[in-house]
């Protein structure tokens, strides 16, 4: 069902693109918990009152008071939001779309490899490779909050947290692989496929503002990262998991259909 040595390949390409998002979530997931402070979150809760627009904007707005509340409002409002879905368009871009592209397809499908065993080699690649990224932040901020503040987080919200940021880079990722595999050209990739999911998170923006502007929230993927349901305990917490991997599973699968039967000699 997979080509095992495509999957080391991609596996170990991609570990190697992952180095740099790596650092970049270890370094504000450190900081953002070393920030940590009762007296330093009633500072910070003034910038919300000062300027409440651009820090709704960027999702960092919230209660601050517990370690697990002042992680989630100025980590899990952009950071851990955004910085994840540029590596999933580059992954889907670098598996897929390049190969198509540049005509190097034509080499692995001359293999023993399928259509079929390859676009569901790729597709596995992706998803391991997501799941690692969130993996190792999430185990730096465990360990982090271990450190510099034992006892002090919910673990087990915090696990929560960070696998519903799991199902949502992979409905991302959906997205992206769909458009991948639908485009023979990476322009219209990057239109589509890279540019959909920034677009979502520009009017995820404006939402964020409230007022007339805050129905703009269902128009957006970003509304279905419970976040907020999860540190209080309630809310649809399940049907939002449940719609983000219905969405993985529906572009994932249409994306490999679409791969099977298109034309590439284009």
């Amino acid at each position: 069902m997979i080509s095992t040595p495509l999957l080391k390949r991609s596996l170990w390409s991609g570990f190697k693109l992952m180095i740099p998002f790596i650092a970049i979530l270890a370094m504000y997931s450190v900081m953002i918990i070393w920030m940590y402070d009762p007296e330093l979150s009633k500072s910070l809760d003034q910038f919300q009152d000062i300027m409440p627009d651009l820090m709704a904007a960027v999702g960092m707005t919230g209660s601050t008071g517990t370690l697990i509340e002042f992680i989630h409002t100025y980590l899990y409002g952009f950071i851990m939001l955004f910085i994840p879905i540029i590596y999933v368009i580059m992954l889907a871009n670098k598996f897929i779309m390049r190969y198509v592209d540049n005509g190097s397809i034509a080499c692995i499908l001359a293999t023993a490899n399928s259509r079929k065993r390859v676009i569901f080699t790729q597709m596995l690649s992706v998803t391991i490779l997501v799941v690692v990224l969130i993996g190792i932040s999430t185990a730096i901020g465990c360990v982090s909050s271990a450190v510099m503040f034992p006892g002090d987080l919910d673990v087990t919200r915090y696990l929560k947290l960070n696998g519903a940021v799991v199902l949502f880079d992979l409905a991302i990722s959906g997205i992206c692989v769909f458009a991948a595999c639908f485009f023979n050209e990476s322009r219209w990739y990057l239109a589509l496929g890279g540019g959909l999911p920034l677009v979502f998170y520009v009017i995820q923006m404006m939402a964020n503002m409230g007022d007339k502007l805050e129905n703009l929230r269902y128009v957006t993927i970003y509304t279905l990262m419970p976040g907020q349901d999860i540190l209080a305990g309630t809310g649809n917490v399940a049907l939002c998991c449940i719609t983000m991997v219905l969405i993985w599973l529906i572009f994932y699968a249409a994306g490999g259909l679409i791969f099977i039967k298109k034309d590439l000699s284009v």
